[in-house]
């Protein structure tokens, strides 16, 4: 019997070294040669069972890479970048190239990356090898995205790997690494990682700062569409002077925006300016009619009605100066800022608004967009307060404290919020439209400016009581969520 388990063995040998029988174990050798006609974007994703946990904000850790990759890959320019993909997903020998980095259909890596299904450990060392492998016939320069939330766990080195990148396969790269709600342990490993990579370490603790994160370096690399810049899509549209007239030459670029809102299904609020001439009053109500001149073309072209807002800001937010002819042309303008999960930056916005002051009687729903504290007018700062983020799509987000301690278990509660105009009216809706009954509700006609003013209510208890609402800065509002107190422009505990 032993005899008869010798030459079977010996036999599997032949066969596995002649290539009849496929070994499972084999890692993967890279034999093509690729080639690129311009810098080269690689990403490598970690597609380990740690990957199907959810990250601080509940958010499940895949999921939010490949919606992050959806978003990204709808906004590169292919004439700027080429993109390849290398996955992992179950197991130490599971690293593959997913994507060819030549002349890539962006689409394609949306689709590839839908498919990978995390599990198993994570391979870092052999996917940095494979990427060497990949790119080492690439003259282009080369830059690495990787996005971990784990240490190397198959017994290889990712930081002897980086090193190797340039010593062994000639390649000029700089490794993005991104720590998607790590510990210190991996923390460190990825930092070093990074250093070794001649490049940078983010933390990214949930989805929404994985997004913020990757948004940030592609826009530093200047591989988008010239449309974007962050979150904002510049439409290179321009209004003649007190038109609102929408030029079919413009159609292109709506036409790309509107595919980008329909395959993320993100919303956008469109928003209208002016330059200063004229009345302030008339520029308001012309920004409003330009805002809507692209809305309802981006309807027109497919995107559903509840996805597209329109605001004007009339002269309020101008991005040049109005004492010059060509400065005003580009403030007569229309840009499309993207809502994901329901939030924006509005710290311009908020800004503009606080510099103006806007008499309640001119204002309109966007006058209200901004950062609010919120006090009790028969409590301390110290004993109640609470942060208010009112967006323009009537939604918004809260936290509130008592005795400087955080009372929202998730860090913030959704609200709704609606302004009359004609009554000068304003309500704040913590039960976000009834969705969460018995929470608290303020009203109430209001005079004064929108920076300050008074609402009268009742606190989810029932307990009626009036509160102050005051705009503050971004630096006040981050310091509050720290659960800091902010005074004379510092934040202290």
């Amino acid at each position: 019997m032993k005899n008869l388990m010798k030459v079977l063995l010996l036999i599997s040998v032949i066969l596995l070294g002649t290539g009849c029988i496929k070994n499972p174990y084999q890692k993967q050798s890279v034999k093509k040669t690729y080639t690129s006609d311009k810098d080269v974007l690689m990403f490598i994703l970690d597609g380990s069972g740690s990957m199907t946990t959810a990250d601080k904000s509940g958010n499940i850790k895949m999921v939010a890479a490949k919606k992050m990759l959806k978003d990204i890959s709808n906004q590169l320019d292919n004439t700027k970048t080429n993109v390849g993909l290398i996955g992992f997903s179950s197991g130490c020998r599971s690293t593959k190239l997913l994507i060819e980095p030549n002349n890539n259909n962006l689409e394609h890596v949306v689709e590839v990356s839908n498919s990978i299904r995390a599990s198993g450990k994570t391979p870092l060392a052999q996917s940095i090898k494979t990427a060497g492998m990949v790119l080492k016939d690439i003259k282009k320069k080369v830059n690495i995205i990787i996005i971990s939330d784990g240490e190397e766990t198959c017994g290889g080195n990712p930081v002897y790997e980086a090193k190797r990148l340039k010593s062994v396969y000639g390649i000029d790269a700089k490794i993005y690494v991104v720590g998607y709600s790590v510990d210190n342990r991996t923390k460190y490993q990825l930092e070093s990682l990074a250093k070794a990579g001649n490049g940078s370490y983010y933390a990214a603790k949930d989805a929404s700062a994985l997004n913020t994160i990757i948004t940030n370096i592609t826009d530093e690399l200047d591989i988008k569409s010239d449309n974007w810049e962050g979150n904002t899509y510049k439409f290179k549209i321009n209004f003649d002077s007190s038109s609102a007239v929408l030029k079919d030459k413009y159609n292109e670029q709506i036409k790309k925006l509107a595919k980008y809102l329909i395959n993320t299904n993100y919303s956008a609020e469109i928003q209208g300016h002016t330059d200063s001439i004229g009345n302030a009053k008339l520029n308001q109500k012309l920004s409003e009619k330009r805002a809507k001149a692209v809305a309802n073309r981006l309807i027109k072209f497919g995107v559903p009605k509840n996805h597209v807002y329109a605001v004007g800001f009339g002269e309020l937010a101008p991005i040049a100066s109005n004492k010059t002819k060509q400065g005003r042309y580009e403030n007569r303008r229309v840009e499309a800022h993207i809502i994901k999960d329901g939030k924006m930056d509005i710290s311009y916005i908020n800004k503009a608004n606080s510099k103006n002051k806007i008499n309640v009687r001119n204002a309109t729903t966007s006058s209200f967009i901004g950062y609010y504290k919120v006090l009790d007018t028969k409590r301390t700062y110290n004993k109640y307060h609470l942060w208010m983020e009112l967006y323009a799509n009537n939604q918004g987000f809260h936290s509130d404290y008592i005795n400087n301690a955080k009372q929202t278990p998730n860090g913030k509660e959704d609200l709704a919020w609606k302004f009359d105009k004609k009554r000068a009216y304003l309500t704040l809706d913590y039960s976000n439209n009834g969705k969460k009954p018995g929470w608290a509700k303020f009203k109430g006609k209001i005079s004064g400016n929108t920076n300050k003013f008074k609402l009268k209510g009742h606190w989810g208890n029932g307990t009626k009581a009036s509160v102050i609402m005051i705009r503050i800065t971004k630096d006040e509002l981050d310091c509050m969520k720290r659960s800091g107190i902010f005074n004379n422009g510092r934040c202290s505990k």
